[in-house]
């Protein structure tokens, strides 16, 4: 049942996507009653979970937002805490979509959760059930009783380390996933767990932007003249701290105040509007 359920999965998803090119809205609207009235599902933030066989929970939803770019089913044991994320969509934007979690410990009825992110930062958890309650309760969930979140806080070794908006959040995660080879799980919607790889890559400092013998910011650009160069500074753990549009000089100096605090920054300085080099220089304290 399982394997046929997937296989399901897999063939309504490629006619989505081959019809959605001809006639999106059409399509949207005829998968979506197709898929209803084959499966019975129940539209996010709602969901559907049964059991297909043991050991074998099958959770599944309708889809009503095509601005959806995240969505994970998360499960726990005891449905207040300690939510842990098993499944993370590649397409989160399908109408419809479907998990069967194979890892379900035997004789215990875990709760599950569904949270997702809609383009522009709103993002959203579903209420928790598990199989065996009660379908109108908890199968059905309104938008309205979804709570938005706009704060993510990020935990490093159980402790919370970073707070942030979820626009910030975003820049924070993508200069985790692009500058190193750590990880971020999620521990709740709003809650991030962040963990340092162990092999941490070998650092070469650059050659155009480094701490002098004086400890200071030196930025050395022997091509000035015949190019145009711009250069942005970010804090280790994401944020923009400040840019400078156009360098004349080939040989600039820029003040300890400017970075407010010692420790790791990032830079990226472009060439012509190109990305000559991204790379990183710490700050000793005074």
């Amino acid at each position: 049942a399982a394997c046929q359920y997937i296989t399901f999965l897999i063939t309504l998803q490629l006619l989505y996507l081959h019809v959605m090119k001809q006639f999106p809205l059409f399509s949207l609207v005829c998968l979506t009653i197709a898929f209803t009235t084959a499966n019975a599902q129940t539209t996010l933030p709602g969901f559907t979970v049964k059991e297909l066989t043991k050991g074998k929970i099958q959770i599944s939803w309708l889809n009503p937002y095509p601005s959806c770019v995240q969505l994970a089913v998360q499960r726990s044991f005891d449905s207040a805490a300690n939510f842990r994320t098993i499944f993370s969509s590649q397409s989160p934007e399908l109408p419809s979509n479907g998990f069967v979690d194979n890892q379900a410990p035997p004789g215990l009825k875990m709760y599950y959760r569904i949270f997702f992110v809609l383009k522009g930062g709103t993002y959203f958890f579903s209420k928790a059930q598990r199989i065996g309650e009660d379908e109108v309760s908890n199968r059905v969930v309104t938008a309205s009783s979804a709570i938005p979140k706009s704060v993510v806080r990020v935990f490093k070794k159980g402790a919370l380390a970073f707070l942030y908006n979820y626009p910030d959040y975003l820049r924070f995660r993508d200069s985790i996933i692009t500058k190193t080879m750590d990880s971020l799980y999620t521990i709740e919607a709003d809650s991030i767990d962040w963990r340092p790889s162990a092999f941490a890559p070998s650092w070469k400092a650059s050659s155009y932007v480094f701490t002098n013998e004086k400890g200071y910011v030196s930025i050395h650009l022997p091509d000035v003249k015949q190019h145009h160069y711009r250069i942005l500074f970010f804090e280790e753990s994401g944020p923009e701290i400040f840019q400078i549009k156009t360098i004349r000089d080939p040989d600039l100096v820029l003040d300890k105040a400017s970075f407010i605090h010692a420790g790791w920054f990032n830079f990226e300085l472009y060439e012509d509007e190109k990305l000559k080099e991204k790379n990183k220089f710490f700050l000793q304290k005074d």
